[in-house]
């Protein structure tokens, strides 16, 4: 078959039962060649997927999907899985609207049998899957696919802990490639490491791969042969004293750690579990950017990006001006500077939060609390009692994960804790499981805590220099996105106090938006001299009374903009105004709707399905 592109003539992921160990190895190399390929030009996930390409090769190989069921955490290491499971032709357009999404995805295939997006979902989706077999009478395998930060979160011990409520074949791959996009961190994370490190290990490991070579081909002889190999060495390969402890405590049968890149003996781990009465879990060792060497030497940089060369590995820069990420941590090192109580803390998000200059400069002060975003927020409650400044920085769609400790441990106490929300709005081509819709409305009905958005650079500085001198829990949100070119007033910011930023003396309508939808409406007006008045409101909570009260007046209607869902948002708030305050003007929101979830593209393209594009707005306005 090596005389063929595998990925073209094999009837995938049926025909891997039947390759030969040199198959295997063309196959491995025609998957990164191709993710390489068409992540170059569509950006994406790299160098976690080049990282899995031999795993998802022997997983494949080993169980029968989509009968047995693969569930991957996160998902975004799943394009090697995508392209065994009947995917290659659609695969280009990974990521592009109407394309495959990013990540696994119940729509889109049976081989995905449960959707994800964020971590640490993966074994407590599927002991649910296990449970259900277990009622019906099945016998199917069930395998998640965890990395080694995520095992560490505390949904995935919650899952570990309750392991007791199902039964064999049930298999959990824990993936330690030695990094999340950020470094792991905590004491499993460095249990895992010393298994990793185990000096026993490797020369058991290098014994077997010396039997395992002497083994030509991967069918169901060489399944056989691996089981009967690692059922004598077994003993070798499970240190029930030191290396399992952990997960033997659960009840889970510990196996490894094992070579991700060698197939047939992951092919046999795999079988020899998929015939065990009970858990086990199969520790791999895996390298993130495998065969790209831009990817090995940089993993952190190539974990998720855009369009680069698929040779030379150099990344394109989309645009001259600075994201907001950026001018957070760029501001966060300022202040820091001038107030030693300023503490950054994270979630395994050191890097894409824009914070990794600030733990250069300040390692005490920033807190990489690894994924556990429930325990960040906590964990900041409690620096701020004893006089700290915590600003938590976490992408808006994880910072869901984490609302009963807003209101419960931070906003029932008024506790001083910033909380930075990174990728509000729509994010582009990660798509639903990542747009930041919800924050303004899950932050708004929160008692005693400030909700405010930039509509630019110096106005995300500011604002962020008054919440930390303010006193108060304060949550400032900011999109994905460079920010706007110089050119707009900037009135001084205060808390609760908005900013009327054109108001033509014949205006009959009144725009009053909130965040990334300011400097849109401001240029729109600007350039056809539209006898519209533009308040930037700022704060959504509290409103500028105030100001609305004197901006409405003579108006005769008045369309609200953001980039968040309308209900419970800044239209709501406006229509709740209006209401209150006895103030007989129609308003018309535009922004996202709540019965829906929008689906990934290029940003425009989001805009644009979103009705949040220049020309929808300058129709509407």
């Amino acid at each position: 078959m090596t005389d063929k592109n595998l990925l073209q003539t094999l009837t995938l992921p049926d025909d891997l039962h039947r390759c030969s160990r040199q198959d295997f190895l063309q196959l491995a190399d025609e998957i990164r060649a191709e993710i390489i390929d068409v992540v170059s030009k569509n950006g994406g996930h790299l160098s976690s997927n080049l990282g899995v390409v031999e795993l998802s090769i022997a997983i494949h190989a080993a169980l029968s999907s989509p009968t047995d069921k693969i569930v991957w955490d996160v998902g975004h290491q799943s394009y090697p899985h995508k392209l065994l499971t009947g995917r290659y032709k659609d695969f280009p357009a990974i990521r592009r609207k109407g394309g495959l999404s990013g990540f696994t995805k119940r729509e889109e295939s049976p081989h995905d049998p449960f959707g994800a997006g964020h971590a640490a979902t993966s074994i407590s989706a599927a002991m649910g899957i296990a449970k259900a077999r277990d009622l019906n009478g099945e016998s199917f395998a069930v395998m998640a696919v965890i990395g080694d930060s995520s095992i560490s979160s505390g949904e995935a011990f919650e899952a570990l802990n309750n392991m007791n409520t199902v039964n064999g074949p049930f298999i959990i791959i824990l993936n330690d490639n030695e990094m999340s996009i950020s470094r792991p961190v905590g004491g499993l994370s460095d249990h895992i490491t010393a298994i990793r490190t185990n000096l026993v290990y490797r020369g058991v490991k290098k014994e077997i791969e010396r039997l395992l070579l002497q083994i030509p081909k991967v069918g169901s002889p060489l399944v056989k042969s691996i089981d009967r190999l690692l059922r004598r060495t077994k003993h070798l390969l499970i240190n029930y004293e030191k290396a399992g402890v952990i997960y033997e405590e659960f009840g889970i049968r510990y196996i490894g750690p094992i070579d991700a890149t060698d197939i047939p003996q992951m092919i046999g781990a795999i079988r020899f579990a998929r015939s065990a009465t009970g858990p086990v879990i199969i520790h791999v060792i895996s390298k993130k950017g495998q065969g790209f060497k831009p990817a090995e030497d940089d993993p952190t940089t190539y974990h998720g990006l855009g369009k680069f060369d698929a040779v030379s590995g150099e990344i394109f820069s989309q645009s001259k001006l600075p994201s907001y990420t950026q001018v957070f941590g760029e501001a966060m090192l300022d202040l820091a500077a001038q107030d030693d109580r300023i503490v950054a803390i994270t979630a395994a998000m050191t890097e894409g939060t824009g914070l990794a200059r600030f733990a250069e400069a300040y390692p005490d002060r920033l807190i990489d609390v690894g994924i556990s975003e429930e325990h960040a927020l906590t964990y900041a409650a409690g620096l701020a009692t004893e006089g700290k400044i915590p600003v938590v920085a976490i992408y808006s769609t994880f910072m869901q994960r984490a609302f009963d400790q807003i209101i419960h441990d931070i906003a029932l106490q008024k506790l001083p804790v910033i909380l930075a929300l990174d990728r509000a709005g729509l994010v582009g081509e990660d798509g639903p499981t990542h747009h930041g819709m919800f924050d303004l409305c899950y932050c708004r009905m929160i008692p005693h805590l400030v909700v405010m958005a930039p509509k630019d650079g110096p106005e995300l500085r500011a604002m962020l220099r008054v919440a930390i001198a303010s006193g108060q829990p304060v949550a400032i949100r900011y999109p994905r996105d460079s920010v706007p070119a110089e050119g707009m007033p900037m009135a001084p910011v205060e808390i609760g106090k908005a900013e009327w930023l054109l108001c033509p003396p014949k205006a009959k309508t009144l725009v009053i938006a909130i965040g990334t939808k300011v400097s849109t409406v401001y240029r729109l007006i600007k350039k056809d001299d539209l006898a519209v008045s533009l308040v930037n409101i700022r704060s959504l909570k509290p409103l500028d009374n105030v100001l609305l009260a004197n901006a409405a007046k003579g108006i005769h209607r008045i369309v609200t903009i953001e980039e968040g869902v309308k209900q419970g948002g800044l239209y709501s708030a406006i229509c709740e105004w209006v209401q209150e305050a006895k103030i007989n003007i129609p308003v018309t929101g535009l922004g996202l709707e709540a019965d829906q979830f929008y689906p990934q593209g290029n940003r425009q393209e989001c805009l644009q399905s979103a009705g949040l594009d220049a020309e929808t707005i300058v129709g509407m306005i």
